[in-house]
């Protein structure tokens, strides 16, 4: 039997899909594809933004930031004190952001590296992942390193797509662009993390939050 809450996410995740397939038209489900609809729609950026319970003037990274569809919501959140370090390792797209968000005072580009985001040292309250915890080679180690990125009772929060849907939320997810909760779990753990939340709020993205397990 499902909990009360994965049974919610079902349940809002059919209705997303329904609303999906009506606005396309669409007859055949396996040809439905998330990222053709309005991402606000599934991606459900202020329900995110208000489970990470963000507090002003906080420094955030966001960790493969891809065009910057989190950004603004992060900046809303930390506001004018806080910062917000958008993280890319591809030149176009380091490039496309500085663009976009040259204007904006709190949000800075950073060019990082595949194994390491070059982020400063013992400063950052939050490090979000969406989408980009499957892309990261050598996980275990690559967490291990930013432990020294964070600031004292700093946490990184992996939205990813999961792995483990069935049904017809399975037909969204691919296969090489997923993970496993208790793989994401378990790598975190052997890099110096424990979990201290999960929030299943998101139709085909399990979110996962996690903090330094030891002093």
């Amino acid at each position: 039997m499902q909990s009360p809450p994965q049974a919610r996410r079902q349940v809002r995740a059919l209705i997303t899909l329904g609303l999906c397939a009506l606005l396309a038209s669409c007859t055949r489900m396996d040809r439905l594809d998330f990222t053709a609809f309005g991402r606000d729609m599934w991606q459900r950026p202020n329900a995110v933004i208000a489970a990470l319970a963000i507090a002003p003037g906080s420094t955030i990274a966001d960790l493969g930031a891809g065009k910057g569809y989190f950004l603004p919501h992060l900046a809303g959140a930390v506001g004018g004190k806080g910062r917000v370090l958008a993280v890319e390792v591809d030149d176009a797209l380091v490039a496309h952001l500085k663009t976009r968000f040259a204007g904006d005072a709190n949000i800075e580009v950073i060019r990082g590296r595949f194994e390491d985001p070059l982020l400063p040292d013992g400063t950052v309250n939050l490090v979000l992942l969406v989408d980009t915890y499957h892309h990261i080679d050598d996980r275990p180690a690559y967490f291990r390193r930013l432990l020294a990125d964070l600031a004292p009772g700093g946490r990184v929060a992996v939205i990813e797509p999961d792995a483990e849907l069935g049904g017809l939320l399975g037909l969204f997810v691919k296969a090489d662009h997923a993970s496993r909760a208790s793989d994401v779990a378990g790598e975190m753990r052997l890099a110096g993390y424990r979990q201290s939340a999960r929030h299943d709020i998101l139709p085909v993205q399990m979110m996962l939050v996690f903090e330094r397990s030891g002093p």
